[in-house]
């Protein structure tokens, strides 16, 4: 299936048949599409929390809004999407260091012009806030990706914004780790009676949205 047919099939999940399970290959591949998902600088400023288990949802549970629960109660797996509370110089050079080893980099001159650029547009952020909003774009990157290359396998998907992060974030300890929950994603097999599953999709036409430069 090309991308366009996967863009009119793919629709948001209201709630999944609890009794289908991803298969763990295709979590592999899930998590492998989200390693590889694109980010300005090639950042990478996230880490992806997944998990299955009723003890896993019934965690998170109390952070979610009550209205997605038919979401997080009957998916087959969720992911939390984290961010991190600054890209330290240390971080930073985390990231050089395996493009180095991924041979990505191909002398010390590329090496210190990539060290220097990448510095350079993290440190455009005048505050932690807009560090944290440029570091949160990344992150629906992401989360794009995982939506689609999950429709690729045949998953559905239901992307959530409707949770209180300060609440995931001490469940999940994320302050321990200097992360920052912003998104949550919830996968499975669509419920037959998701009445989102039969609508037909509504997008306004392309005049009202393409515009033509002259």
């Amino acid at each position: 299936m090309d991308f366009l047919e996967l863009s009119k099939k793919r629709f948001t999940a209201k709630k999944f048949d609890p009794s289908k399970k991803i298969p763990e290959d295709d979590i592999k591949k899930l998590k492998e599409i989200l390693r590889l998902s694109p980010s300005s600088v090639n950042s990478q400023p996230w880490v992806f929390i997944f998990g299955s288990s009723d003890q896993a949802k019934k965690k998170i549970r109390p952070a979610v809004n009550d209205f997605n629960w038919p979401r997080t109660d009957t998916c087959s797996h969720f992911v939390v999407i984290a961010i991190r509370d600054g890209l330290s110089d240390k971080y930073l050079e985390a990231i050089l260091d395996q493009e180095i080893k991924d041979g990505r980099l191909l002398s010390d001159q590329i090496v210190k012009e990539q060290r220097e650029s990448r510095k350079y547009f993290v440190g455009l952020r005048d505050s932690a806030h807009t560090t944290l909003t440029w570091e949160a774009k990344q992150a629906y990157i992401a989360m794009t990706t995982l939506l689609y290359g999950s429709a690729s396998l045949g998953i559905n998907s239901t992307p959530i914004e409707g949770f209180e992060e300060e609440t995931m974030d001490k469940i999940l300890g994320l302050d321990n780790y200097g992360l920052k929950s912003v998104l949550l994603v919830t996968l499975g097999y669509d419920a037959a009676d998701d009445h989102n599953a039969t609508r037909p999709k509504s997008r306004l036409p392309l005049d009202k949205i393409i515009w033509e430069m002259k």
